[in-house]
C-alpha cells in the first residue's frame, strides 16, 4: 500500500512540474519576442550567425558584447579566451566563433549607440531570457531524474521519435497507465478519440477528434510525431503517415499527423502494458 501511495505522488509531483515547465516556457517565449525587437535595434542580424541563437556561446557573447562597437576592435584571441573560459567550448572552436563574429560586428549598422538607453534595457532582457532559460532546464531535468526511475520511461524513451524531455512529460500527463482499462480509454483521455459525424459529413480532407481530453499530454504527441515524421523515412510512423496521405480517401497533412498521435498514444499503451520496449 506504501509503495502505491508512492507511485501516485510521483505521477502527481511529476504533473505538476511538467505544467510548472509549460508556465516557464510560455514566460520566456514572450520573453524572447521582446528580446529580439530590442536585440534588432541593438545588434540586428546577430542571431542569424547561429544554428542556436540560444545556445551558450552567442548568448555569452552578448552578456559582455551587446552592441557591436564594443565587440569590432577586439582581437580574436581576447573574444576566444573569453568564450573559452566561460563555456565549455575549445579554443580551437572559440577562436573560429570569436572571427566569425567579429567579422560580423564590422559589418552590421546598429539603431542606436553603445551608450544609448536601449543597450540597458537590452542587456536586462538578456538576462531575462538566460535567467529563464536555465529555470526551464533545471524543471526538466528534474523531471528526467525523477521520470526514469519508473519502468515506463524505459519503455516510452524507446520509440522513434521520443527522447528523455518527451519521454517525462508524456508519463507526466499520462500519470499511470495501469488505470485505464483499454487503449481506447487512454485516447479519449488525451480528447484524441474520433469525433461523432453526421452521415455523409467524413470527407477525408480532416480528421475531427473530441478534443475533450488531456491538451498537454495531446501537444506532447503531436511533438513527438513531429519529430518521428522529420526524422528517418523508413521507420513506421513515417510510412503510417505517407500511407495516410496516399489512401483511397486520402487524408490532408494535418489529419495524417493526427491519425500518427492516436497511433503512438495506442502503441505506447501497448508496450507499457507488455513491459517491452518499442520494436520496429
Amino acid at each position: 500500500m506504501m509503495e502505491l501511495k508512492k507511485k501516485d505522488e510521483t505521477y502527481n509531483w511529476l504533473r505538476k512540474k511538467n505544467r510548472l515547465y509549460e508556465d516557464q516556457l510560455n514566460h520566456l517565449r514572450k520573453y524572447k519576442v521582446t528580446f529580439q525587437n530590442q536585440l534588432s535595434i541593438c545588434f540586428p542580424g546577430y542571431l542569424d550567425l547561429f544554428k542556436d541563437g540560444y545556445s551558450d556561446i552567442p548568448m555569452t557573447i552578448l552578456k559582455k558584447y551587446p552592441h557591436p562597437d564594443l565587440l569590432k576592435n577586439k582581437k580574436a584571441e581576447t573574444v576566444a579566451r573569453y568564450l573559452e573560459k566561460n563555456t565549455c567550448h575549445t579554443h580551437k572552436v572559440s577562436l573560429e566563433y570569436a572571427l566569425k563574429i567579429i567579422g560580423f560586428a564590422k559589418k552590421t549598422y546598429p539603431g542606436c549607440e553603445k551608450d544609448d538607453v536601449e543597450v540597458e534595457i537590452f542587456k536586462i532582457l538578456l538576462d531575462k531570457v538566460i535567467e529563464t532559460q536555465r529555470e526551464c532546464e533545471k524543471t526538466l531535468n528534474e523531471m528526467i531524474t525523477v521520470a526514469s526511475t519508473l519502468e515506463e520511461y524505459r519503455y516510452i524513451s524507446s520509440i522513434d521519435g521520443i527522447g528523455p524531455n518527451l519521454a517525462a512529460r508524456i508519463i507526466a500527463e499520462i500519470g499511470d497507465i495501469e488505470e485505464f482499462k483499454s487503449r481506447e480509454a487512454l485516447v479519449a483521455y488525451a480528447g484524441l478519440d474520433p469525433h461523432i459525424y453526421q452521415s455523409g459529413d467524413q470527407d477525408g480532407k480532416h480528421l475531427k477528434i473530441s478534443k475533450k481530453g488531456n491538451k498537454y499530454l495531446r501537444c506532447l504527441l503531436f511533438l513527438a510525431v513531429g519529430c518521428s515524421i522529420r526524422g528517418a523515412k523508413d521507420n513506421p510512423m513515417n510510412r503510417f503517415y505517407q500511407k495516410k496521405k496516399q489512401q483511397s480517401n486520402p487524408l490532408n497533412s494535418k489529419a495524417a499527423k493526427t491519425a500518427c498521435t492516436a497511433k503512438l498514444l495506442k502503441i505506447i499503451y501497448g508496450i507499457c502494458k507488455n513491459k517491452t520496449t518499442y520494436k520496429r
